[in-house]
């Protein structure tokens, strides 16, 4: 892979990786099925349940500041043990048999797969042991919180500290990536592939894990900025390490039922609305920021699009929420308008008006784009993303004008990290594409909200704002919404996070690894 400062095309390796997983034999992940085969996906896979594990005691630490609820404690220890046992055993009684494997791309993403989904089960676990949730809603909660959505069927004004930190840690470990966490401490087998699998293609540095721990670096102390900014402008420091996590993670977890409303603070809406903006951003652009350098910043193909769609969507906001008398004046409609536009845009889901339900089709539509949208590519957004959409449409105005316009073949050239270079075939190939599959499991996703009994309006927008983990919704997902809604949202939201394609491929592989595994048994 080649380097940012090299100049080569966000999506270029995705390309790659995306022709890869769908080229024939996708589902021949383990080869011949044997023990050996198997042996590198269980080797990370363990590594990872591992550090899962070692996560989950991490809100023990809010029994410092609340030892009355000390109860609470199994809840996290024995999920956290059960994890590293797991772990380990994967770990160790693989480890000579994969010694000097390398992780194919599809082996890559089973493991992001298999990663995604026990992360959930071990974080809904403590919500289950605590008797907050029954199992279905516990594991709607920590997709939500993994995938940095935010859509909660907690009652957060009577839930207990500790879940309300638990379920902002899980948004914090969802939003930089478990695979790129795990990646600063483990560099050997798999770890460049299984980082690629989430969609990480590009590097800040020649090393992956050096180029993981500067972006943890920057993540973390973006989080820390914003938590000293919160307690400077009247929150509790407790509210302030929440609500920073959530904020430069793009979920929409909140300590309190009204969200953001609760304070009335321009200030701390400003605040939120930086870093929202901020955890929206591309790593790579956030690591120009530092090294000053302004020009390519300003120039590259995201920056204008990300901040003119902010601008335009706050005017056609606000100017609903004057006009709807959702806002008393022009003043709070700005102000209103351009926290929730940023908010949806970057999917982060905090809120500032009451409700959603009754904004009317016209701006839930219009909320329905930005999500669809979404922030820029590599950030901790979900959404197609604004590169996409960029280079799909650029791509689609080629493709017109070389049907209906002139004959000449003109290639597509773009500003990308202070370069200009010139989009391939593959790489406009490869956004068309998504932006295709993503519709297709928009359309599904909906469809099967309908036969929930959801309206068509409630399982549009409910879905969307599901992949593309943006954290609003209609109400129609609730405590009360039974378990299929709520295992469709999270099954929708884990689809969103991880991009559709590995998920697929990492599903179809087990599938086909289990009916293998059972026809040689017979």
């Amino acid at each position: 892979m080649a380097s940012a400062a090299e100049g080569t095309g966000v999506m270029s390796g995705a390309s790659r990786a995306a022709a890869e997983l769908l080229s024939p034999g996708i589902l021949d992940v383990f080869p011949g099925r044997g023990s050996g085969s198997f042996s590198p996906v269980a080797r990370y896979v363990g590594t990872a349940t591992m550090f899962i594990g070692m996560a989950a005691f991490v809100p023990l630490a809010v029994l410092w500041i609340r030892p009355d609820e000390v109860s609470f404690a199994p809840c996290f220890i024995f999920p956290g043990l059960c994890a590293m046992a797991l772990g380990y055993l994967l770990r160790f009684a693989t480890e000579k048999a994969a010694r000097g494997f390398r992780l194919s791309r599809r082996q890559a993403a089973v493991c992001t797969f298999l990663v995604w989904l026990l992360a959930t089960v071990v974080y809904g676990a403590p919500f289950v042991m605590g008797g907050l949730l029954t199992p279905d809603q516990a594991f709607f909660e920590a997709a939500s919180g993994l995938t940095t959505t935010g859509l909660s069927v907690v009652d957060v004004g009577s839930c207990p500290d500790i879940f309300l930190f638990h379920r902002s840690l899980t948004c914090y470990l969802g939003g930089v990536g478990l695979v790129l966490i795990l990646t600063c401490v483990v560099t050997q087998t798999g770890g460049l592939g299984v980082y690629n699998a989430e969609g990480h293609t590009d590097h800040l540095l020649p090393s992956t894990a050096k180029t993981a721990r500067l972006i943890l670096l920057i993540y973390t102390g973006i989080i820390a900025a914003g938590a000293a900014a919160y307690v400077a402008a009247g929150m509790t420091p407790f509210d302030a390490i929440n609500i920073s996590m959530c904020a430069v993670s793009t979920a929409g977890f909140a300590t309190h039922p009204e969200s953001l409303a609760f304070w009335q603070s321009p200030l701390i809406e400003f605040i939120t609305i930086v870093l929202m903006i901020a955890g929206g951003m591309n790593f790579l652009l956030l690591f120009l920021l530092l090294e000053r350098k302004f020009k390519a910043f300003l120039t590259h193909i995201e920056t204008p699009l990300y901040f003119g769609i902010i601008a335009m969507a706050t005017v056609v906001v606000s100017t609903f929420f004057l006009v709807q008398g959702v806002s008393a004046d022009a003043g709070q409609a700005f102000r209103e308008g351009v926290f929730q536009v940023v908010s949806v845009l970057t999917s982060t889901g905090f809120q500032t008006i009451p409700s959603f339900v009754d904004l009317g089709p016209a701006l839930l539509f219009v909320f329905m784009l930005l999500m669809f949208c979404g922030a820029e590519a590599r950030s901790t957004s979900g959404g197609i993303k604004v590169y996409r959409v960029a280079v799909a449409s650029l791509g689609l105005s080629q493709s017109l004008r070389r049907q209906y316009g002139s004959n000449r073949i003109t290639s597509i050239k773009i500003n990308r990290f202070g370069k200009r270079s010139v989009l391939t075939d593959a790489e406009v190939s490869e956004a068309q594409t998504f932006v295709a599959l993503y519709l297709l499991v928009f359309a599904a996703g909906t469809f099967l909200f309908i036969l929930c009994g959801a309206t068509l309006q409630e399982a549009a927008f409910d879905f969307a704002s599901c992949l593309g983990n943006a954290g609003v919704g209609t109400g129609f997902l609730n405590s009360a919404s039974g378990p299929a809604p709520l295992i469709i949202g999270a099954l929708g939201m884990l689809l969103g996070r991880l991009e559709i394609i590995p998920m697929f491929v990492g599903a179809s592989a087990l599938l086909s690894f289990a009916v293998g595994g059972v026809r040689h048994g017979r």
